[in-house]
């Protein structure tokens, strides 16, 4: 006969078989015991004790003990299959392993345009247009599109302080975005009345039909920090229905500090040409060029915000650096005007050069809002949304000095925002 016992800690049941019966010597040893007494065979499972009642027979050996698996028993495996266990995923495991790490993303980034600047216009004439008012042609007569960028983060992890947070110094650049503008436009009745605010008088430029600019912006950012992070808690133990135990990490919020040196690069370059329609450029035109540097070199502070779930994180991170931004511009201006028509075109050449350099007060600040998922241990994927702040640089729409009004020409009070997408991969080995 079988013996069958339910175990609580969800283990297949046990089935123990008894002899038939036992020696001569057990049996004659078992008739002298008194009553609610009990003797099996070595070997054999000893049962919970049994109440005899008076003038009951006594169990012997061999009867078959039952007992059934119940709810507050325990679960037996045939009863509660499970058709699918949960992944394992342990902090030390699935997100990283306190070595090197590494993180790329591709980055789409639009450029606010700010301080626009008319270059020439026409006043309308009622004989002509009936009232009709002409567009001007400004420095941004056409706006940006987006321009991709590449954000490259390597880090090493530095263990673990002694309020056991975890310590990392990383590398990080971002930039590579470069924005390019060209745009043109025809006096609508030839040079007669064309105001060109930015040089009314000078040679080349002033009467000019034919107005054409070029605009090139890029950015480019090197910062070094240091990173202070908490750490997740301990991790769950799981049990499986078979038995096994793994280990699942704990959900929470991570926050983290950053702190260090950023050095940071903004180049613009504009470029204005001028001539008249049907006249030959060695008797009427004007380039008119401006190119601004900018280096800023600060102090990062920030941190971010990590929700850290087993398999997906959100958040945000944000780091603020107050710079010293080294301004430098270089202005070249050559025109030629011999024409005589239409009367009050000036006529003669313009031909300067300038240079000019400053140091100032400068800001770089960034905030990302971003989402991850991670689909194998130590990689995940990320997507997020991305802020960008300059300020206190010399761009090249506010260095304009046709008309030579300045002697050094420098006006360090820009500043660009940035704003786009981003997505791609971080992990570490």
């Amino acid at each position: 006969m079988a013996l069958v016992l339910g175990l609580s800690c969800c283990l297949p049941s046990l089935t123990l078989t008894a002899a038939a019966g036992p020696p001569a010597s057990d049996a004659a040893a078992a008739g002298s015991l008194g009553e609610g007494q009990l003797l099996l065979p070595p070997g054999d499972v000893v049962p919970d004790p049994v109440e005899i009642l008076p003038g009951a027979a006594r169990p012997r050996p061999g009867d078959l003990l039952d007992a059934s698996a119940r709810a507050a028993d325990g679960m037996l495996l045939e009863e509660f299959r499970l058709d699918e266990m949960p992944f394992e995923a342990s902090s030390g495991d699935w997100f990283w392993n306190g070595g090197w790490y590494a993180g790329g993303e591709s980055l789409w980034m639009d450029r606010s345009r700010n301080n626009r600047r008319t270059i020439a216009e026409q006043p309308y004439l009622d004989f002509r247009t009936g009232g009709v008012r002409f567009a001007k042609f400004t420095t941004t007569a056409q706006p940006f599109n987006m321009a991709p960028g590449a954000r490259v983060t390597i880090g090493r992890s530095l263990g673990r302080d002694y309020l056991d947070r975890d310590r990392a110094f990383e590398f990080i650049y971002y930039g590579g975005m470069t924005y390019e503008d060209v745009d043109g436009w025809n006096a609508p009745f030839g040079g007669d009345n064309v105001i060109v605010p930015i040089a009314p008088f000078a040679p080349g430029f002033a009467g000019a039909t034919q107005y054409a600019t070029w605009f090139n912006s890029d950015f480019n950012s090197w910062e070094w920090d240091y990173k202070l992070r908490r750490r997740l808690g301990r991790d769950q133990l799981v049990m499986s229905p078979g038995g096994n135990w793994s280990r699942h990490a704990e959900r929470g919020w991570l926050p983290a500090l950053i702190i260090g040196p950023r050095l940071a690069n903004v180049n613009e370059d504009f470029r204005l040409r001028t001539s008249q329609a049907g006249v030959s450029p060695a008797t009427f035109s004007g380039t008119y060029t401006v190119n601004a540097a900018n280096w800023l070199l600060g102090l990062n502070l920030g941190g971010e915000l990590i929700s850290q779930n087993e398999f997906f994180y959100w958040g945000l991170r944000g780091r603020a650096a107050p710079a010293l931004s080294f301004v430098s511009t270089h202005q070249t201006a050559v025109g030629v005007s011999s024409v005589t028509t239409p009367p009050g075109i000036p006529s003669g050449t313009t031909n300067f050069t300038a240079d000019a350099t400053r140091t100032a007060p400068g800001f770089i600040g960034d905030l990302t809002l971003m989402a991850g998922w991670n689909i194998t241990p130590n990689f995940a994927l990320q997507v997020g949304y991305d802020f960008l702040w300059v300020a206190g640089i010399a761009t090249a729409t506010r260095q304009f000095n046709l008309d030579q009004r300045d002697v050094r020409p420098l006006d360090a009070g820009g500043q660009t925002f940035y704003n786009g997408l981003s997505f791609g991969f971080n992990g570490s080995w």
